[in-house]
């Protein structure tokens, strides 16, 4: 048995030749079902835009069924399909507006120096870290944040666990340069 093509779309196999593949590409199912996949990824708007020029289509909404399926000039969405439709565009037009950044009016070094600001968090504050003290190679003995580390739950009752899984000790990383990733 030689090699096989599998055609996502159609959810068939044959054999894979130059002959066979090119047939089966150019083939109407094919076509028309990958088509039918790459509208159902389209974004809600663009759904809402093609669909308000067309009309419904009565078999559709007489018996839930259409003989044309994907390739019917009517309209197929229900009314509840277009209102969800539309509150799906209307968030996400809301959330781009969110996420536009302001507009500067002052210079744009006080807004950095804020951001920046904002990003450091105060020792006590800092969620999974605690203090140690460095070792005696230190003449000023000062204060150094380590996260903590554990084993998931998952794992406890496994023994002789890599090393690359087990969590460091906290005397080992007061000699390391750990630097802030993000």
């Amino acid at each position: 048995m030689g090699r096989r093509y599998y055609c996502d779309f159609c959810d068939k196999s044959f054999a894979d030749n130059v002959s066979n593949r090119r047939n089966h590409l150019n083939g109407v199912q094919h076509r028309a079902l990958k088509k039918l996949h790459y509208e159902s990824l389209q974004d809600p708007e663009v759904i809402l835009s093609n669909d308000a020029s067309k009309r419904p289509c009565r078999q559709f909404h007489q018996s839930g069924d259409c003989r044309f399926g994907g390739a019917c000039k009517y309209s197929h969405l229900t009314p509840e399909d277009r209102e969800h439709l539309k509150t799906l565009v209307a968030t996400q037009q809301e959330s781009k507006k969110r996420k536009l950044p302001p507009v500067l009016t002052t210079d744009p070094g006080e807004h950095l120096a804020e951001w920046l600001n904002g990003r450091k968090w105060p020792a006590s504050e800092n969620p999974g870290e605690r203090s140690v003290r460095k070792d005696e190679s230190v003449e000023d003995e000062s204060v150094v944040n380590l996260r903590s580390y554990s084993i998931p739950s998952l794992l406890n009752g496994f023994t002789n666990l890599p090393v690359s899984i087990l969590p460091p000790e906290p005397k080992s990383l007061l000699n390391v340069d750990l630097l802030e990733w993000g």
